[in-house]
C-alpha cells in the first residue's frame, strides 16, 4: 500500500513556466488513456477555464499533477446529453501527472480544495465530473472527496462515462 502524502496544496498554473511538465504528463499512458491525444489535451489546458480557474497540485513540495474547473458550455452538456444540469455548474478535470502519487490521497484531497472554493463563492448551482465508466481508480478517488455517481451517460468523445456531483446539503 503506498504511503499517504503529506501536505496538498495548489500552485497557479503559469502555461509559460509550466507547459514542458504538463506535456509530459499528458504523454505519460496512464494519462493519455483518459485525457486522450495529449497534443489535443494541451490545447485545450491552454484554453483558459470559463467561469472558473486552474492550478498545478503539489504535494510534499513536489508538483504532481493538474486541476482545472469550469462552466461547461450549454451545447457540450446538451451533446452528452446532460439535459438536467443547471446553468452555471462547474466542472472539474484532474489529472495526477506522477504516478508514484496515485492512490496517496492526493487526487481526492486536491478535489476536496476545489469544493471549499467553490462552495466559498456560493453562487454555484452544482458542481460535476464526468469520467469513462472503465476510470475505476479516479471515480474511486472522487467518491473519497464526496462525489457521487449520478448516472451513466454517452461522452461523445470517450464513450460510456459516468456522472458524478458532489453531495451537497446544497444540491
Amino acid at each position: 500500500m503506498p504511503k499517504v502524502a503529506g501536505k496538498v496544496r495548489f500552485q497557479p498554473f503559469h502555461p509559460q513556466r509550466d507547459l514542458g511538465q504538463m506535456d509530459a504528463w499528458l504523454r505519460k499512458p496512464h494519462i493519455a488513456r483518459w485525457w486522450g491525444d495529449p497534443q489535443t489535451a494541451l490545447d485545450a489546458v491552454l484554453e483558459r477555464p470559463v467561469g472558473g480557474d486552474d492550478a498545478l497540485i503539489v504535494a510534499d513540495g513536489v508538483p504532481v499533477g493538474y486541476v482545472r474547473w469550469q462552466q461547461t458550455p450549454r451545447a457540450e452538456l446538451e451533446a452528452a446529453g446532460l439535459h438536467e444540469i443547471p446553468e452555471g455548474s462547474i466542472d472539474i478535470d484532474i489529472a495526477i501527472g506522477e504516478a508514484d502519487y496515485i492512490g496517496r490521497g492526493v487526487g481526492s484531497r486536491a478535489l476536496r480544495l476545489v469544493v471549499q472554493r467553490l462552495r466559498a463563492e456560493g453562487s454555484v448551482p452544482m458542481i460535476i465530473m464526468g469520467t469513462s465508466a472503465d476510470n475505476t481508480v479516479a471515480i474511486r478517488s472522487f467518491e473519497k472527496a464526496g462525489f457521487r455517481r449520478l448516472r451513466t451517460f454517452d461522452d461523445p468523445e470517450y464513450g460510456p462515462s459516468w456522472l458524478l456531483v458532489h453531495q451537497s446539503p446544497d444540491l
